[in-house]
């Protein structure tokens, strides 16, 4: 048997997961580019260490604009 890796935007995940499943002789697997349950727990903790530096002064913020502008 042999594997093939396909991206596809996610708009687009549920059609092509419904065309394949139709063909017997193809099984799908899915793996998706998500944080753990950890992971997202353990951003939680750095963005409230984050605010709570900030609120005592610590922490240097800028306004929203600069930062989009980055992006």
């Amino acid at each position: 048997m042999a594997t093939l890796t396909v991206e596809v935007d996610d708009k687009e995940l549920r059609f092509l997961r419904d065309l394949l499943n139709k063909f017997p002789f193809v099984r799908v697997s899915e793996e998706t580019e998500e944080d753990s349950y950890e992971e997202v727990r353990e951003n939680i903790r750095e963005g409230v260490r984050q605010m709570a530096s900030v609120e005592k002064g610590d922490l240097k913020t800028r306004p929203a604009r600069e930062f989009l502008k980055e992006l």
